[in-house]
């Protein structure tokens, strides 16, 4: 008797943890602002696409794993003697720890915590006198802090969200970076 109590407890507790963990996938669509370490002609504004995957933890925690990647920022430089392309664009992933405040039953705010490799991408080519082509990648690990809001459509296990990260990278050319994205999650 005491060995089916004990089956009984674990099949019960077992259940309550299953619902309480909530997996989801979805897609972001960003605005990047740089804010860089010297004056560049090069614009400041990005625009990127990120992959996440995730589980909510009951109503109040969760914590996701996702890809980004940005456009490419070109700039050509043309003078008397020669001509200067310059491309760059940044890679990323990690994850992030997420906190949500419940508003209403489909309204959370949050707030996340999260660590990420930012891999920039710096290539230069000269056309003129002498023709050459450099190219420079950096890895960084830095952390990121973010804040939004998200609203779950009732019945349809779809969420849809909008949030603010600050991202303070410190490589050669990026010293910080504001992210505005807006996106989608499907919850299983």
């Amino acid at each position: 008797m005491k060995k089916l109590f004990l089956i009984f407890v674990l099949l019960i507790s077992t259940n309550a943890l299953a619902n309480n963990f909530k997996p989801y996938i979805g897609i972001d669509l960003g605005t990047n602002i740089a804010d860089y370490n010297y004056q560049t002609e090069l614009d400041d504004i990005y625009y990127s696409a990120s992959l996440n995957a995730g589980l909510k933890i009951g109503s109040n925690f969760g914590a996701e794993l996702f890809f980004t990647h940005s456009s490419t920022n070109e700039l050509e430089l043309v003078s008397d003697v020669q001509t200067q392309n310059h491309e760059f664009y940044y890679m990323a992933y990690g994850f992030d720890i997420f906190a949500y405040y419940p508003m209403t039953h489909e309204f959370d705010f949050f707030t996340s915590f999260g660590v990420a490799n930012y891999k920039t991408y710096n290539e230069y080519d000269y056309i003129g006198l002498v023709n050459e082509s450099d190219k420079i990648s950096e890895n960084d690990v830095t952390t990121r802090f973010g804040i939004g809001v998200m609203f779950t459509l009732p019945h349809d296990g779809i969420s849809l969200l909008a949030q603010y990260q600050y991202i303070p990278i410190n490589n050669e050319l990026i010293h910080t970076m504001s992210e505005f994205s807006i996106g989608a999650r499907m919850n299983f």
